[in-house]
């Protein structure tokens, strides 16, 4: 017996872990190896292990992506340019959402992106005809296991009437709907994905604080907003919460007060008395994503990235090209999924971008 044929015949658990585990574009080339391989590595519930986290840097008017992925002391960088054919409607700012599954949002102008940057798969999604260039745009993207669709939800403020909208579609239906935010909110930060569910951070109107105060929750199934349990105060009644992220998959918070950052940990998830502190230590000016071996990264200045180590108290920087552009950070989970049937269709969903029959502009 060949050692080809004894590799043929090696359990498909032991397969699925190997496969897990090996780069991503060493996974992609494995897919050509025969149909069984294909249908494994192509298969939506197949997750890949080797966790990097990355930093996506969009510059808006070359459109130009960015991809600073981090695997421990290792930073590798790939760039590359976002095609259009929707020059009319493009705008200099460009909005970037949540991870889920490996995926991510990237709004420019009216039009919405799938894009799985591990793989470079990029497909136009949506339209919102309603995006002015003076909006406040903030993007959220969940999976619904229910329905198994991808959707997309959308809070943004315009300027002129200081007017807030939250609005969501489904990838398949392409149909937006008004969705109810009982929430005084004069700003709202992207969360992580935890337990199936999308998280942000609430600063509420009337509290004299520049940063989120509260977490909600977004159920996808029943499109509805959810306060979310948030560790005790610490700092005179406050809770001046810096970021969230997601460690051994449960969701982390850094808050702070002046120079003082603390990183908590919810140990079990919705059980607001399983918030633990990790840490407190005085560092960086904003935090925005925790990595896998427990360290912090953090920008300082606006533009120079550090990463933390609250057990350790040391911090090493990452040198990135072009950094004092547009910095958005992602966690990401790689995966080669590609997924079908979301293709925005210019003729058969023509009209499926004004479709928010509530909101009109002159």
């Amino acid at each position: 017996m060949t050692e080809t044929t004894r590799l043929v015949h090696l359990p498909d658990e032991i397969i699925d872990e190997i496969l897990s585990r090996v780069p991503i574009k060493s996974l992609l080339r494995f897919k050509c190896v025969c149909r069984h391989w294909f249908s494994k590595i192509s298969d939506p519930n197949f997750r890949h292990k080797r966790e990097i986290e990355s930093i996506l840097q969009i510059k808006s008017e070359t459109r130009t992506i960015s991809l600073h992925s981090i695997d421990g002391d290792k930073v590798v960088t790939e760039s590359f340019v976002l095609p259009s054919n929707d020059r009319k409607y493009e705008c200099k700012r460009t909005f970037l959402s949540n991870s889920c599954n490996g995926l991510v949002i990237i709004c420019f102008g009216k039009s919405f992106f799938l894009f799985n940057p591990s793989t470079r798969y990029l497909v136009k999604v949506l339209e919102l005809n309603y995006l002015r260039y003076n909006c406040v745009v903030m993007i959220g993207l969940c999976y619904d296991a229910s329905t198994k669709d991808y959707k997309v939800v959308i809070r943004f403020t315009h300027h002129s009437d200081d007017v807030k909208y939250v609005v969501a579609a489904s990838l398949k239906t392409k149909r937006w709907v008004e969705i109810n935010f009982p929430f005084e909110a004069a700003s709202v930060n992207a969360g992580p994905m935890v337990n199936g569910k999308m998280h942000w951070t609430v600063n509420e109107k009337f509290k004299n604080s520049s940063l989120p105060q509260e977490i909600i929750c977004f159920d996808q199934h029943t499109n509805l907003f959810k306060e979310f349990p948030s560790p005790q105060s610490k700092f005179r009644g406050e809770n001046a919460i810096a970021g969230l992220g997601v460690l051994g998959e449960c969701l982390c918070m850094v808050r702070r007060k002046f120079h003082t950052v603390e990183i908590l940990i919810m140990k079990e998830y919705g059980v607001k008395e399983s918030w633990t502190s990790l840490s407190t230590v005085t560092f960086f000016s904003s935090p925005f994503l925790f990595i896998k071996n427990g360290e912090i990264l953090g920008k300082i200045k606006g533009y120079q990235v550090f990463a933390h180590n609250p057990q350790k108290n040391t911090r090493r920087k990452f040198d990135l090209t072009g950094s004092n552009d547009l910095l958005h950070a992602v966690s990401l989970v790689q995966n080669v999924f590609s997924p079908v049937g979301y293709e925005w269709d210019e003729i058969r969903h023509a009209n499926h971008g004004s479709n928010v029959k509530w909101l009109r502009y002159g």
